[in-house]
């Protein structure tokens, strides 16, 4: 990606859904001129209990061609957390399945799905 990047990070709205907030990320990209037909840089963020429960996820991932961070928790009541990284097409017809599709892998490795965020040139 270009070093001008700019990443879009938008924070959910008290109420708002998951899927609304989906789409209100994919609208945020599509006003700053952005092709949502063509690929971009996307991060997972997932969080789990136990360093097993990351490491399975990561494993997963993995072979699912995704670059993984793995940070460690930083105390006993924190949560281990993975950070996904791979070039994807995400549009307004596969959103909701995008993010399903992370919510069953963590919940598979009793973690939860932490949110989603994309680059743009």
């Amino acid at each position: 990606m270009a070093d001008e990047e700019a990443e879009f990070e938008i924070l959910a709205e008290e109420g708002e859904t998951p899927d609304e907030h989906d789409v209100e990320i994919l609208e945020t990209l599509e006003e700053h001129g952005e092709d949502l037909s063509e690929p971009r840089e996307i991060r997972i963020d997932l969080l789990f209990p136990d360093e097993d429960s990351a490491n399975a996820a990561e494993e997963e991932l993995t072979e699912l061609g995704y670059e993984v961070a793995t940070f460690e928790a930083a105390g006993e009541e924190e949560q281990w957390s993975l950070r996904a990284t791979r070039e994807l097409r995400v549009y307004h017809d596969n959103v909701t399945g995008f993010r399903h599709r992370f919510e069953e892998l963590a919940a598979r490795h009793d973690g939860e799905f932490d949110g989603w965020e994309a680059a743009a040139d």
